[in-house]
């Protein structure tokens, strides 16, 4: 690779491995310039990374130049990356994408503050090779800060600082989407925090509100009596949601909002909001009452929240938020589906058909929610 070969931002990041593939509308950034490629690394995950191992994988773009552009990036505890099993295990996860992707070769950034882990960087560096992974680049820094000093693992007498990562024009991209880069991967794990007031105000309310949905929806005793309850359940839930304000909700709101969502019809329709304009909004209403129910509820609304941002590339939340379902509802159909996409590194570009579909059944109900963001 030559120093004028470029690597492309990102567009989604995990599994634990965090993985991304590139977007093409998004700044560019040159493989040889190593303090800007580390410094955007938080951008490509989401997160800052701390004690991991950092590994982007390479495609050769169809140009003259033979340019190389980052298809994937994924994240590895770096005690994990250095335990003989934890190598096994991650050459399975880059090999199996490698063949999928049609990548061509693989870089890595070892990120540890210890006072030995330029050691553990060179060490697991040593085992990839044994296991057939040999990066065409490597580098150790101490942290992805302004300044920190990084080494080059493979000509151990170069080396340099990082630049400034809130510079990064891959971060501008990341957050003019809409998206937040978290200062660690332990703030995206309180996205879903429990609070235990709310759902001591709405649990009273949720039984009563399901029964009256269910009697409603009976009542008439056919489709089209049902199918117009439907629709006005759910314009009414969609005009909370483009109010823009789930915290004004009431506790009995967010109660009947639950025994809305316990209709898989209703469900379906809300995986569409993941490509609408009420994105943001929607993904603050399913956070809000993901903290407040438990069991299959809980596991409805994370997984709404999950496939929101897997669907906009932001999978390290995505895969957070399908754990937290799975835990509620390990029977869980749709999170066990997305789980097995985010583990097999499935690209968001093939998991959107979900929001489409979600559309296609709300415009035979006669609802649009079809304005894209």
């Amino acid at each position: 690779m030559e120093a004028s070969d470029e690597i492309s931002s990102p567009e989604f990041d995990e599994f634990d491995a965090n993985s991304a593939a590139t977007e093409n509308n998004v700044p560019r950034l040159r493989v040889d310039d190593a303090g800007e490629l580390i410094a955007a690394i938080p951008a490509m995950l989401g997160f800052v990374p701390t004690r991991s191992l950092v590994m982007a994988l390479l495609s050769a773009d169809a140009t003259p130049e033979g340019a190389q552009s980052i298809r994937a990036v994924m994240r590895f505890d770096i005690d994990d990356a250095a335990d003989p099993a934890g190598v096994q295990h991650l050459a399975a996860v880059v090999e199996a994408v490698c063949l999928r992707e049609n990548l061509t070769s693989t870089m890595l950034v070892a990120v540890d503050d210890r006072p030995n882990a330029s050691t553990i960087a060179e060490d697991v560096l040593h085992h990839l090779n044994q296991v057939g992974i040999e990066p065409s680049y490597a580098w150790w820094a101490e942290a992805i800060v302004t300044g920190a000093e990084y080494k080059d693992l493979l000509a151990l007498d170069r080396g340099g600082r990082v630049d400034d990562p809130h510079a990064s024009t891959v971060a501008f991209a990341y957050v003019l989407e809409g998206n937040q880069i978290y200062g660690s991967r332990d703030e995206l794990a309180d996205l879903l925090t429990p609070n235990a007031d709310l759902a001591a105000q709405m649990q009273p309310h949720i039984g009563g509100a399901a029964d009256r949905y269910r009697d409603n929806i009976a009542e008439g005793n056919d489709a089209e009596h049902g199918n117009a309850f439907r629709r006005d359940a759910i314009e009414w839930l969609l005009a909370q949601i483009s109010a823009g304000d789930p915290t004004s909700l009431t506790a009995e709101d967010l109660a009947t909002i639950v025994a809305l969502l316990r209709d898989r019809i209703v469900r379906d329709i809300m995986f569409g909001l993941a490509g609408t304009e009420h994105r943001g909004t929607a993904e603050a209403l399913w956070r809000q009452i993901a903290s407040a129910t438990e069991g299959s509820d809980h596991a409805a609304v994370a997984t709404l929240f999950g496939y929101s941002a897997y669907h906009h590339g932001d999978t390290v939340v995505a895969a957070i938020a399908i754990t937290a379902a799975l835990q509620a509802d390990p029977n869980h159909v749709m999170a066990n589906l997305l789980d097995h996409a985010l583990r097999d590194c499935i690209r968001p570009d093939q998991i959107r058909r979900m929001a489409v579909t979600g559309r296609k059944i709300a415009a035979a109900l006669g609802i649009d929610i079809a304005t894209t963001v």
